[in-house]
């Protein structure tokens, strides 16, 4: 009876000190201009060398997302379904919208032993999955987003990747 009085003891002194710290680890971090990501191996942005274009008249499934970060993993097979043991965290940043030619834009982020980021952009349409394409790059990967409920967005890539991302956090202004 006296162990399980120590253990609650210890338990109630050290979990304020433990949980704070391990919630602070998962978030992302704007400080000096630049996002840090919780993870070592994904590399900093910096948002002002990036171009924000989000007209009046974009899709409300757009201005949505507007201004966040999201994060998520990318799982071998269709989503919710089979997937392998080899995943790869990432991150999103939306980027803008045009409204004459519907093209959209988003950043990628990913870490790992191949960190990378670029941009992703393709023509919105949002019946089918706005189907975005890696600028720069001769990959023939092809990225279809999806603009879920609450603000999250999928991508499944023709390769048979696939994740669901959720807001972790807003870019200033």
């Amino acid at each position: 009876m006296k162990k399980i009085f120590w253990v609650i003891v210890l338990a109630m002194i050290f979990c304020p000190f433990v949980i704070p710290s391990y919630a602070e680890e998962d978030q992302v971090e704007i400080r000096d201009g630049v996002i840090y990501f919780p993870e070592k191996d994904v590399p900093t942005v910096v948002p002002s060398k990036l171009t924000f274009s989000f007209p009046t008249d974009c899709p409300q499934e757009i201005l949505n997302v507007k201004g966040k970060v999201f994060r998520g993993e990318l799982k071998y097979g269709e989503a919710g379904r089979r997937t392998s043991t080899h995943t790869s965290l990432s991150y999103l940043i939306p980027m803008g919208y045009n409204s004459d030619t519907k093209e959209m834009a988003v950043y990628y982020v990913w870490g790992g032993a191949r960190s990378f980021q670029g941009t992703l952009k393709g023509t919105l349409d949002l019946a089918n999955g706005s189907v975005l394409h890696l600028t720069g790059s001769t990959s023939t990967t092809e990225y279809r987003l999806y603009f879920l409920e609450k603000g999250k967005l999928r991508i499944n890539l023709s390769n048979g990747y696939s994740g669901d991302y959720s807001p972790v956090g807003s870019l200033p202004g």
